[in-house]
């Protein structure tokens, strides 16, 4: 649990959410353009591009949108916070 001012998304409000995350490896989910895009990266065939050669643990499916009340009384609903499922993408 946080609170909405916690999430760093510009509401200040003491009310708190749950927030799940994703984290973890994802080397089973390696694919051929995750092993040719290491090698080009290694071969300097890609300069200066910030990208990854493997995949990620990112939300496939996020949790119902998160609603609260501001410091200032103002309703806000926040979609797609929390995630409901995690995945290597």
């Amino acid at each position: 649990e946080v609170s909405v001012s916690e999430l760093g998304l510009g509401y200040e409000s003491d009310e708190t959410v749950l927030f799940r995350y994703c984290s973890g490896t994802c080397d089973a989910a390696v694919r051929s353009y995750d092993l040719s895009l290491k090698s080009m990266r290694s071969k300097k065939r890609i300069k200066k591009e910030k990208v990854r050669a493997r995949p990620c643990c990112r939300p496939l499916a996020y949790d119902d949108d998160v609603s609260f009340l501001d410091a200032y009384n103002r309703y806000y609903t926040v979609n797609e916070l929390s995630a409901k499922e995690c995945g290597c993408v």
